[in-house]
């Protein structure tokens, strides 16, 4: 879940137009479809979720691929937001409010919509930057003590970055949260009235992930094809190339459902009333959910050892059934 911006013109009457902006009855499609539609691809995703997660630590080759670590993250900041996030919107959209209606849920909800959702970009930032660093500078990774400050040290630092800031602004904020478990998101933490925090929120841990990856992935796709002739052995550029790939794809499907949402965070920052785009920003919120749904989808398309390893246990199990003795019954 984006967070929900507010402009110095829709804080006075902020539960009026929130409440007008996310009435499931204003929307062409209803709340009834959009559960069904979500629902279809949000558990196959989880599935898909655990099956990755299973192979990337258990396998302790996949384990050891440095550029695995990220996606690992990600994947399990990905199930959180699946888990519970998607899990509550999708109460919300069945039965058209909170369930179970207690504070500690939509405390819940309100930490791991904001911080999942915005920690997904700033660790996509970090994997398209992480990239250049292992095809084009791998020296600076050939030893524990580098991987520990360049690889290691900024991973942990994102993460408690982003859960410590979210910790800090929902569960110990200084203005009162307001519980409305009517309302979409129970009305929302209360920190995103604060104009100021709201503002660094929006562009530090919303736009400038996205505006980093787009930056970041065009120059490593430049710098890649200028450099494609000095990689040796072939295998060498097959391996970089899958990379790039690999990161590209993910960073396709995070910036297409979230490039819509970081437009209506700009217009509301300028002045533009908060609902005034009627059902457009309710899809738009909608659509975002997308984002951790899709992205196991994407990183199982592109882990080849993966699928060589599951095309292996289809065959053996096959193999297993067609050899297997067979009971004859003498009549």
């Amino acid at each position: 879940m984006a967070d929900i911006v507010y402009n110095d013109s829709s804080i006075n009457d902020i539960k009026d137009n929130y409440t007008t902006s996310y009435s499931n009855s204003q929307t062409s499609v209803s709340a009834t479809a959009r559960f069904w539609i979500l629902l279809f691809f949000e558990i196959p995703s989880i599935f898909c979720s655990i099956l990755l997660l299973y192979n990337l630590y258990f396998d302790r080759t996949l384990r050891k691929v440095l550029n695995n670590h990220v996606m690992f993250i990600i994947l399990i900041v990905g199930l959180f937001s699946q888990t519970i996030d998607v899990s509550n919107y999708l109460t919300y959209l069945r039965l058209g409010y909170m369930w179970p209606q207690t504070t500690i849920n939509c405390y819940l909800w309100w930490f791991i919509g904001a911080a999942a959702y915005n920690l997904l970009g700033m660790l996509m930032a970090w994997t398209s930057i992480e990239r250049h660093i292992i095809i084009f500078h791998h020296r600076w990774l050939n030893t524990q003590r580098k991987r520990i400050f360049i690889h290691y040290i900024p991973l942990i630092s994102i993460v408690s970055y982003a859960c410590s800031f979210y910790t800090a602004c929902i569960f110990f904020g200084s203005c009162q949260n307001i519980i409305d478990y009517p309302q979409y998101w129970c009305f929302g933490p209360s920190f995103l009235g604060i104009v100021g925090l709201n503002l660094f929120d929006v562009l530090i841990n919303s736009i400038l992930p996205s505006v980093l990856i787009v930056i970041v992935d065009i120059l490593l796709v430049i710098r890649f094809i200028k450099q494609r002739r000095r990689f040796h052995p072939r295998i060498q550029l097959y391996k970089y190339r899958k990379m790039i790939i690999q990161v590209l794809s993910c960073s396709v499907v995070y910036l297409l459902f979230n490039f819509p949402l970081m437009i209506i965070y700009l217009a509301l920052m300028f002045g533009l009333p908060y609902g005034s785009t009627g059902e457009l920003e309710i899809f738009i919120y909608f659509f975002s959910y997308f984002i951790p749904v899709f992205m196991p989808f994407i990183c199982l398309g592109s882990s080849k050892e993966i699928w060589i390893k599951m095309k292996k246990m289809v065959r053996i199990r096959y193999t297993t059934d067609r050899v297997s003795p067979q009971v004859l019954q003498l009549n």
